[in-house]
């Protein structure tokens, strides 16, 4: 083992990930970043190409910089969330999102130079065809695409409130006794957060920051609107409510499951969906393919992603777990992730198409999640234990849904208050939360702390208006799910063949093209998804009602 270690090799009993997969060390890594970095800024300075050929050539060059960003930037934010003191490299991948972007908006504004006309005489040539997506989404991206002088202004002014804020509450968060304590100085970090976004926002000649994430997400602020009044009108999570709090007494508690006891459990899950699939899951979690890690040292930052790009083998990194049937869910979540990415990897070979809207890639992760907890579910070996997994199944599923509604709608509501000048204190903020969650859940706006959860919601502060990813994720996880069992012969090979395709085409386009979901049926999304929910509230409620105490 000391060989192994000054080897730089993981211990056999640890899962780890192999940095090495990525570069042989930190050292090749700096000065092959160094020489990227520098040609990365040339492509952003190049003029915009006025020939198929020539166009040809530079979109393979910025394929190659797009790889070559995500592979450095895939070890730099591992060795960085490896050690939370390490702020070489947190700076080196903070750096390459920066040079990510740039060459991005290049690629924005030769689509707006080029304009629809020019676009699609040049992607008639077989040589540029497959490259039409990446120039009309460039150019529905230039339409909001900052002036230079106005990408300066936001780096220089805007940019440092952000980062000082988000450093603020990181601190905030290590040394607060609670949340309530503390109250204030969330408050205050919240409005500077919303301020400078929605500035921001204007700027891109948006209503507000809302209107400027949905755009950036392809989603319109007229389908969050019409999403959110969809779930604002079910009942589906009230009639889940008044099951689960008549849930028997004594109820169960599951023993914490080891990292070697939960991987079974995961591949078990994912055999509804087929061998090509569950292989994909055993490979990943495959203590030998060093492409797990579970990171438990006190340096580790405690959280969970998964990594993975055209040409860079997916992996996991798990800093939080701790062997509950919710870290266990939290690992299939990010191993979804995982399989996800290393399927586009294998099968995409255009770099930019492993790239697309969060709330497609997050839809995949809550499938495996319900995957999982319906497995357990399934296999329990008793009524008391069936009645926990499908209980744990529903808590999931609605939380996604109404949950993620409800986070949805006050973070639009905050930025909305911000800019209006209504929302200053912690008591506005209070009122506000209690009066939005008030339309979903009455009860529970109702409930001892309900009102600072504006302030307990980490994403509002870490990743603004993320949130709404999740709502549409979890109806779009339900729909699959829901197609699943209806039809198990061909829905796995569909699926499959979407998270191979990546993202070529504009999310509602995908989904119909390869699973037959109608995006734009918002209100049928959440009927659909209420529906599921409600079959099974049912089966809680017959299980509860024919139970008695196990010994």
């Amino acid at each position: 083992m000391a060989a192994a270690l000054l080897l730089g090799a993981a211990p056999p009993e640890r899962y780890q990930i192999d940095l090495s997969r990525y570069f042989s060390n930190s050292v090749i890594e700096t000065q092959s970043r160094a020489k990227l970095a520098s040609e990365a800024e040339a492509f952003a300075a190049s003029p915009t190409p006025t020939t198929v050929s020539a166009m040809r050539q530079w979109l393979a060059e910025y394929d190659k910089l797009l790889r070559g960003l995500e592979r450095h930037d895939i070890y730099v934010y591992l060795r960085a969330e490896e050690d939370d003191r390490d702020r070489l490299d947190a700076n080196a991948d903070d750096h390459l999102g920066e040079l990510e972007g740039r060459i991005n908006d290049r690629v924005a504004r030769a689509a707006k130079e080029l304009g629809p006309t020019r676009i699609a005489s040049f992607t008639r040539s077989s040589s540029l065809q497959p490259y039409r997506y990446l120039l009309d989404a460039g150019l529905y991206r230039s339409a909001h695409q900052l002036s230079a002088a106005d990408a300066r202004t936001v780096t220089t002014v805007a940019t440092p409130v952000l980062d000082a804020a988000a450093a603020s509450y990181k601190a905030l968060r290590k040394s607060s006794q609670s949340v309530a304590s503390d109250q204030a100085a969330y408050a205050a970090l919240l409005v500077s957060i919303a301020a400078a976004r929605n500035g921001i926002a204007r700027l891109r000649r948006f209503t507000g920051a809302p209107e400027a994430a949905y755009f950036d997400r392809f989603i319109s602020a007229a389908s969050v609107e019409r999403t959110l009044d969809a779930i604002r009108k079910s009942n589906a999570y009230a009639r889940y409510q008044s099951v689960a709090a008549h849930a028997p007494q004594p109820g169960y508690s599951p023993p914490p499951f080891s990292v070697t006891a939960a991987i079974p459990l995961i591949l078990a899950a994912e055999q509804p969906m087929g061998a090509e699939y569950a292989a994909a899951y055993a490979a990943l979690l495959d203590r030998r393919s060093r492409r797990l890690d579970i990171c438990d040292a006190p340096v580790c930052d405690r959280t969970g992603f998964s990594v993975g790009f055209a040409g860079a083998e997916s992996a996991v990194y798990f800093g939080s777990y701790n062997g509950s049937v919710n870290s266990v869910r939290a690992l299939a979540h990010e191993s979804g992730h995982a399989v996800h990415r290393q399927f586009m990897s294998l099968n995409q070979p255009i770099a930019a198409y492993n790239a697309g809207p969060a709330f497609m890639f997050e839809s995949f992760a809550i499938f495996n999640e319900l995957l999982f907890l319906d497995h357990l579910y399934r296999t329990a070996p008793n009524s008391t234990q069936r009645a926990f997994y499908l209980d744990d199944f529903l808590n999931d599923a609605t939380f996604q849904v109404f949950g993620s509604a409800e986070e949805t709608d006050l973070e639009s509501a905050i930025y909305r208050g911000v800019a209006a000048g209504t929302l200053r204190t912690a008591a506005d903020f209070d009122a506000l939360t209690t009066k939005v969650f008030t339309a979903y859940d009455p009860a529970g706006a109702q409930a001892p702390d309900a009102a600072l959860y504006w302030a307990r919601n980490r994403l509002f502060f870490t990743d603004p208006l993320y949130d709404v990813n999740y709502m549409y994720a979890g109806l779009l996880a339900l729909q699959y799910f829901a197609d699943l069992q209806s039809d198990p012969g061909s829905f796995p090979q569909r699926y499959v063949a979407l998270l191979k395709n990546g993202f070529n085409d504009a999310p509602a386009a995908l989904e119909k093209r390869f699973l037959g979901i109608d995006f734009s049926n918002e209100a049928g999304l959440v009927a659909n998804g209420a529906a599921l929910i409600d079959t099974r509230t049912r089966r809680l409620s017959k299980i509860y009602s024919e139970q008695t105490p196990e010994k």
